[in-house]
């Protein structure tokens, strides 16, 4: 197996075949190339913009619950705003001091009492909902660990590893609220060394939480009563991410050597699955989205020319919106509402008001015309410079 080198961004393609005809196989070169558009899987398109009482730069990851967004934003910390996209209350501040989080990318919430447990290196902090400090969870005592995600999941906290530098010592831990381990799945891959990036990560779906790592070959649901199963598996091939050490000429470019590793190697940006669809990001010769049928296993792909939302990056390409003729849709996270699932995104309004003052947008017909005009609407109410538009795509049932 030929091994070189990749760095950012990246998923997955899928083939129709498996070993018990049940499991979904992820693998690049068996993709087929069909294509679909919004409205071929949604039938509504919603926009909350959030406020700009406080100025809002890249942001780091967010979460969904019935009455809130939560935002996690360089240099700012945790926000919270309501679903009109007011700014709500601001959760605790980055800092080392007491009662601080420095590390703040990964945090979830408890649903019923608006809890916040924010991952912060080795430690957890909760804070409650008005965004005061309340506890810290040590995780020293289980090593130099590489804790990358938080779940909060039947009442309890899950905390998953990435394997950084060939070394993981945990898959995940299953801790309660207060920080005593209940369950804990060890990290099957012997360690190797490696100067590569790695990735992996969780969703929710279903009462379950989908667990992935760039390594493993095996994509997990950890299940309400804390056991666990096989939900999609990762073929092997020589597009596989590789288990080495990579040496660059200093002849080298470093962009042209980055373009070539990511046109052999398949690297995972991001994984979730609806009801109909698994839905992987994913670089491999080029960038793409792609949305498997978990029945059918049809693949369906949009190319991406750059990743925006929450990258902080200019969006090109994506899934056609036909639906209002706005910017192509890169979806980013699933979230379940009154029985309704939505893939959600963010835009920038600079890049919403350039779209709407184009000839593509001019000529397009939509499937709803009224939701064109609303969104011409929304674009001339914002400033260039105004914080992010949260997109909320639902599915059809």
């Amino acid at each position: 197996m030929k091994l070189t080198y990749s760095l950012l961004l990246g998923l997955i393609t899928i083939s129709c075949s498996s070993t018990d005809n049940s499991l979904i196989e992820i693998n690049p070169e068996k993709f087929t190339e069909n294509k679909i558009t919004l409205s071929d899987i949604a039938d509504d398109i919603d926009y909350i913009p959030l406020d700009n009482s406080t100025s809002i730069g890249l942001i780091y990851s967010y979460k969904m619950t019935n009455n809130s967004i939560y935002v996690s934003v360089k240099d700012i910390g945790i926000l919270e705003f309501d679903r009109e996209g007011k700014l709500v209350e601001k959760i605790g501040k980055p800092g080392r001091g007491p009662g601080e989080y420095y590390y703040f990318m990964n945090f979830d919430i408890d649903p019923n009492f608006k809890s916040v447990y924010v991952l912060d290196h080795n430690t957890i902090k909760v804070y409650t909902s008005s965004g005061h400090f309340q506890r810290d969870i040590s995780l020293k005592e289980y090593g130099e660990c590489n804790f990358d995600e938080i779940n909060f999941f039947n009442e309890k906290l899950l905390i998953s590893e990435i394997i950084n530098n060939g070394k993981a010592k945990y898959s995940w831990l299953i801790l309660d609220t207060m920080g005593v381990l209940i369950k804990s799945k060890h990290n099957p891959i012997p360690f190797f060394y490696s100067n590569l990036p790695s990735a992996g990560g969780t969703y929710k779906f279903d009462d379950n939480i989908g667990c992935w790592e760039l390594y493993n070959d095996t994509v997990y649901s950890i299940l309400p009563d804390l056991s666990y199963k096989t939900s999609f598996l990762i073929s092997p091939g020589e597009y596989r991410w590789p288990k080495s050490t990579v040496k660059t000429s200093y002849t080298d470019s470093f962009l042209s050597f980055f373009e070539s590793f990511l046109a052999k190697h398949m690297q995972i940006l991001r994984m979730f699955e609806t009801k109909d669809f698994l839905v992987l990001v994913y670089s491999y010769k080029k960038k793409w989205i792609a949305l498997i049928n978990k029945n059918s296993k049809e693949s369906f792909l949009s190319e991406v020319e750059s990743f925006g939302g929450i990258l902080g990056r200019k969006q090109l390409g994506g899934i056609l919106n036909d639906l209002d003729g706005g910017i192509m849709f890169q979806p980013e996270n699933y979230y379940v509402e009154n029985d309704c699932e939505y893939m959600i995104s963010w835009i920038n309004p600079y890049q919403l008001k350039m779209h709407i003052a184009g000839n593509e947008f001019l000529k397009s017909v939509p499937k709803y015309p009224e939701k064109k005009k609303e969104l011409e609407k929304l674009a001339g109410s914002l400033n260039e410079t105004d914080n992010p538009v949260l997109v909320m795509v639902r599915l059809k049932h």
